[in-house]
């Protein structure tokens, strides 16, 4: 009797817009109006797999 070949479980694919990492990053502005400028970037958990960096179900 042949022995049964077993599969590995599917991987699961990355998230999308953080591209699997968990983290993306958002500009920060300040300022008013017409005066409004990016001042800074911060990484921020991505709310799409909220960090686990696997695309949702």
């Amino acid at each position: 009797m042949a022995a049964r070949k077993r599969t590995a479980p599917p991987k699961p694919s990355p998230c999308g817009p953080c591209k699997g990492t968990g983290q993306t990053t958002e500009t920060v502005y300040a300022g008013r109006g017409s005066r409004r400028r990016p001042v800074a970037q911060q990484e921020a958990t991505c709310l799409d797999c909220l960090g686990a960096g696997t695309a949702p179900a």
